[in-house]
């Protein structure tokens, strides 16, 4: 294993070759920063990358897009557009999505323990942007737009979306300002296998045609 004696040091370390007492030094001070916690290694440090900077940077991953929808407290149905969408495991088999953990989305799928992932083919701009608005009242009802069916958890799915599963709430696992939410998939379906609809600097495009 190869490693530089200090972060201002352009020569390597061979591997036969002995490394100076201030190797030493410095090898020792960056294992001191290891943790253990939760059987999880981490390094401890105070650089953070500014957020506004860091929501530019990760913009440019493209991503599909899902409406994830789940039930209100008075059994009417909820639904917002995320792209932190991801399948977890095959066996069982699980999905996660990431939320703001004070978003009134998160706040209902905890209430109610469960929630549906509808992939948004291209043609359905409309209903992610839709359900990607902050605004919404009752008399503002994000689900008159598309064909709406209810899986057997009570969530809405998109009839014609690309894919849909309906998950039951397995974990909530805090993660900075977000939550990651993991569910295991009670059913699944692939009703109109198109062009998905992929989201890529804060624009919408269309997926690769089959």
């Amino acid at each position: 294993m190869r490693f530089r004696t200090r972060p201002e040091c352009k020569r390597w370390i061979s591997p036969g070759e002995t490394p100076s007492p201030s190797a030493f030094r410095l090898r020792h001070a960056v294992a001191g920063r290891y943790g253990v916690r939760n059987s999880v290694s981490t390094i401890e440090t105070d650089v953070t990358v500014e957020s506004n900077y860091l929501r530019a940077v990760l913009a440019q991953w493209a991503s599909g897009v899902v409406v994830v929808t789940t039930v209100r407290a008075d059994g009417g149905r909820h639904g917002m557009t995320a792209s932190s969408f991801t399948g977890v495991a095959l066996d069982p088999p699980l999905i996660s999505v990431c939320l703001v953990s004070t978003s009134t989305t998160c706040r209902m799928i905890r209430g109610s323990g469960v929630f549906a992932a509808n992939v948004l083919g291209h043609d359905q701009q409309n209903i992610g942007r839709r359900f990607a608005s902050p605004v919404w009242n009752a008399a503002t009802d994000r689900f008159a737009a598309g064909q709406w069916d209810t899986a057997s958890t009570g969530a809405a799915v998109l009839t014609d979306a690309v894919a849909w599963l309906d998950c039951v709430l397995t974990a909530c696992h805090p993660a900075g300002d977000h939550t990651i939410i993991v569910g295991a998939v009670q059913d699944a379906a692939t009703p109109r296998p198109i062009a998905p609809l992929i989201y890529h600097d804060r624009t919408y495009h269309e997926g690769i045609v089959r």
